[in-house]
């Protein structure tokens, strides 16, 4: 397993686009790793933001309820 992945593998992991991961980071629902000129995600990030989803799988990730 790898520890960090770079913006595009965690799009795919998540299949979601750039738009979307940004505005997870700008909320803090996923933590960056700057390493020079390099944005990366930590597994452990990511894998935290899943667990957050399933155990509100009643509001989307967002932050809204669904209707």
């Amino acid at each position: 397993m790898k520890l960090a992945y770079s913006i595009q593998e965690a799009c795919s992991l998540l299949s979601i686009g750039r738009t979307t991961i940004y505005a997870l980071i700008g909320q803090g629902d996923l933590v960056i790793l700057k390493i020079g000129r390099r944005t990366l995600i930590s597994a452990k990030s990511l894998d935290a933001f899943i667990q957050s989803i399933e155990r509100n799988s009643g509001r989307d990730s967002l932050g809204e309820n669904r209707g």
